[in-house]
């Protein structure tokens, strides 16, 4: 991006779906340069996607290299909740899932939630009711939800939100 003239490099966001969304994760601890992000449908334990969708281990010897020597190792480094820790909690993290997801199920994004409100990282969870994987059935609110939340923290310059325990 720093190539790239008309690049603001200091309002990177980063969105990813599926397996993009496990990626993204793993980006938000290596990098302090992205400022918010948001992922759709993401894995967020292996262990759980293996468990959920039968067959799916198969292709993991396939793509992970060296997984059938180390696959504890290797499914851990791709499973957000065992690290959720290691995010900014300079981030902003918008989660979006539908709970009738048949390759990665909603209750992923649940339980990275929970991690995420452990360590205060500022995130915002939306679980779309009896939406598929792409979340198909509410593509044009999808698409608004993305846009505003890109839009209050890179284009509008948000500040985070409070995350210290507060109110009445």
């Amino acid at each position: 991006l720093s190539e790239i003239p008309a690049a603001d490099t200091s309002r990177i966001g980063m969105f990813g779906g599926s397996r993009g969304g496990m990626m993204t994760y793993m980006a938000l601890t290596r990098t302090k340069r992205i400022k918010t992000a948001a992922v759709l449908a993401a894995p967020a334990d292996k262990f759980a996607s293996i468990k959920d969708r039968p067959g799916l281990e198969d292709s993991l010897y396939e793509l992970v290299a060296g997984y059938e020597q180390n696959k504890e190792a290797e499914l851990n480094r791709r499973s957000a909740i065992k690290w959720a820790h290691k995010f900014s909690r300079n981030v902003p993290l918008l989660i979006l899932h539908g709970n009738s997801d048949w390759r990665v199920k909603s209750s992923q994004s649940i339980r990275l939630a929970l991690e995420l409100d452990k360590h205060r990282i500022p995130y915002r969870l939306m679980i779309f009711e009896g939406a598929d994987h792409g979340l198909s059935e509410f593509r044009t609110e999808f698409y608004q939800v993305l846009v505003d939340w890109f839009d209050r923290y890179l284009k509008n310059g948000a500040a985070l939100p409070n995350m210290d325990y507060h109110g009445r």
